[in-house]
């Protein structure tokens, strides 16, 4: 329930702040007024989208404020639009998102205008109304098809893709083949290149390279001419002197010990050495041989703009979609089971949603017929009809359409066909009545569902409201007599002109002022003594 609205620098408003009945509140004023603007920036704190010509004109910042309860909690909800563009919400002090807003505000308040009438008449969202009717168990019915439809998307997705797949493969699966088969003859490796490089360096300075490992192998393993000892034989037998005297001193041992490691070490460089030499016997033919194959791996780098490593993966990945190709059967059996599997579970969860539709909409029938008979629709017939689409969506495979007949004799028709602006805002009032009623909704305002009615049938649909605010809590913007007679609470919205600026007031009406509010509304003056008297007589029926 909505307890005050607060409203600053918003529109023609530069201030207003009033409180609210827990009934029917009826709120009045001449056209141009100002009503339009109030309920437009209720809505925009309630989460409706705002721009920057909300915002008055010389004000730096637009402010609606409504404070009320939810399920008996207090609740404080505020928005601020800058004229620069930008806007903040808050619930309960806390910085909150429109889409949270309207989360909360979902059963909490609703707004019906007449864009609600539009949407009624809208085929499309008649599937919608439907279910929200005594939703408790067709909503996690529909919860369940929702998900089983995106599985069954899911997976026809799969299988379309991979027959996209095969299509474009069976276009690309020559190139693939030749290209495979191509790099697979190359018979390359990882690190060849530079492994290759490498030796080709070795062979082009051969004979530097072997002058150098010659005389250092000379050095370490070999005697000279004068028939000296190499370096490993000095230091064999400079450690095993070390190891006869290592017996009288540890010191003297561990030096006898790391000269032997040193001997072992320069015996594995004496040892490579002597391999190095034994390799270094190239010919002229070895050489073109590592040339002309480092010529082939590099021309294949050129081609694919690769190195050995990607060149080799592009192969594996070749490989693969070829083994893909051989495998396409079997895959698309596998995906056309799993899509068939899916959709043969999303068809018996829509048969289930569509049994508990059938019954929900012929109970929501007889809630509509009744409600159409409080609202002077004598002899009205109603039906939900309920057909079948070929294919299933995400609410079933339902299509629902309202039908409608306002006149003895006439054949049901599409609510669409119905011309009347009165009879469209009475049967939206219907519905508003049960529909709100199953959602639990705490407020419910209507701006203008006068339209288009007068005389007794404005008098039933303000006994209707009157009704339904027995039970909760009813805003009303309305320009009739006939329903603002039946308000619990007043209000009398005018517009002032200061200063070339319009400015907006609004009043709670005492008796006395609410029925010269409603001798206005008959006759245009609070001072004709018989549309006061008229305006007396009115409010006392509804008592």
């Amino acid at each position: 329930m909505l307890d005050r609205i607060v409203i600053d620098n918003f529109a023609t408003i530069e201030h207003l702040s009033f409180d609210l009945g827990s009934g029917l509140n009826i709120i009045t004023g001449e056209t141009g007024a100002g009503k339009s603007v109030l309920v437009t920036a209720v809505s925009t704190v309630l989460g409706d989208r705002a721009d920057t010509s909300m915002v008055r004109t010389g004000s730096d910042k637009a402010s609606i404020q409504i404070a009320g309860t939810k399920a008996g909690e207090d609740v404080v909800l505020s928005r601020e639009i800058m004229a620069g563009g930008k806007s903040v919400s808050k619930l309960n002090g806390e910085l909150v998102t429109l889409g949270q807003i309207r989360d909360f505000c979902r059963d909490w308040v609703d707004i019906h205008g007449q864009y609600d009438n539009q949407q009624i008449l809208d085929p499309e969202n008649h599937i919608r109304i439907t279910d929200r009717y005594r939703s408790e168990a067709l909503s996690p019915e529909l919860e369940k098809l929702r998900s089983l439809y995106d599985e069954y998307k899911s997976a026809q997705k799969e299988y379309e893709d991979l027959l996209k797949a095969e299509a474009n493969a069976v276009q690309q699966k020559d190139y693939y083949s030749f290209e495979y088969k191509y790099i697979n003859d190359l018979g390359l490796y990882p690190g060849e290149d530079d492994e290759l490089m490498e030796r080709l360096a070795m062979m082009k300075n051969s004979s530097k390279i072997y002058q150098s490992v010659r005389s250092a192998y000379d050095a370490l393993q070999g005697s000279d001419s004068e028939g000296n000892p190499s370096v490993l034989e000095e230091l064999s037998r400079a450690a095993s002197d070390l190891s006869d005297a290592g017996s009288y001193s540890e010191q003297v041992s561990s030096m006898a010990a790391q000269s032997y490691d040193a001997y072992y070490a320069l015996d594995d460089v004496a040892s490579g050495l002597r391999d190095i030499l034994s390799s270094l016997n190239f010919s002229e033919a070895d050489m073109d041989e590592v040339s002309g194959r480092l010529a082939v791996i590099e021309d294949a780098k050129r081609k694919y703009r690769k190195s050995i490593d990607e060149i080799l993966a592009f192969r594996d990945e070749l490989g693969a979609k070829l083994n893909m190709m051989q495998n396409f059967d079997s895959e698309k059996k596998h995906l056309a089971e799993a899509a068939h599997k899916a959709y043969a579970v999303l068809k018996d969860q829509a048969s289930h949603v569509s049994e508990l539709r059938h019954i929900v909409a012929s109970r929501l029938e007889s809630a509509i017929i009744k409600e159409l008979g409080d609202l002077e629709f004598a002899n009205t017939g109603f039906r939900i009809d309920i057909s079948r689409l070929d294919e299933i969506g995400p609410l079933g495979f339902d299509k629902v359409e309202f039908l409608i007949s306002t006149n003895p004799g006439d054949p049901l028709m599409p609510l669409t066909k119905i011309a009347s602006g009165g009879e469209i805002s009475r049967i939206m009032l219907a519905f508003k009545r049960i529909i709100g009623e199953t959602d639990n909704v705490e407020t419910m305002i209507f701006d203008e569902i006068d339209t288009g009615i007068s005389g007794r049938t404005a008098l039933v649909v303000g006994k209707k409201l009157s009704e339904i605010a027995g039970h909760r809590q009813i805003i009303s913007v309305t320009h009739l007599p006939q329903i603002a007679a039946y308000g619990n609470d007043n209000y009398l919205i005018s517009k002032s002109i200061d200063n070339d600026k319009s400015y907006t007031s609004i009043d709670h009406l005492d008796d006395d002022s609410k029925i010269r509010m409603i001798a206005t509304l008959f006759s245009g003056s609070s001072d004709s003594e018989n549309a006061l008297q008229a305006a007396r007589e009115l409010v006392d029926s509804t008592r």
